[in-house]
């Protein structure tokens, strides 16, 4: 784990740093810091499950369809 990312804050709390450089925080300890650092990283290391929206293209009828036509009158 990189402890590099872990940094006490000036309201003497502590926060680990995300891509983007984004802070999170406050923690009371560096231990709950690095604890939810490891969260973190362990969310963001998951295999991913299959997406809800290919679920939704399954039920899609695929083909052409048909176009119900009104028998033309002579």
């Amino acid at each position: 784990m990189n402890s590099d990312r872990i940094y006490q804050g000036e309201d003497d709390s502590w926060y680990f740093n995300v891509r983007g450089n984004l802070p999170k925080g406050p923690f009371v300890s560096y231990t709950d810091a690095e604890h939810a650092l490891s969260d973190h990283v362990r969310q963001c290391r998951r295999p991913l499950t299959t997406p809800s929206w290919t679920r939704a293209l399954k039920s899609l009828r695929t083909g052409r369809r048909q176009i119900a036509t009104e028998p033309q009158h002579s």
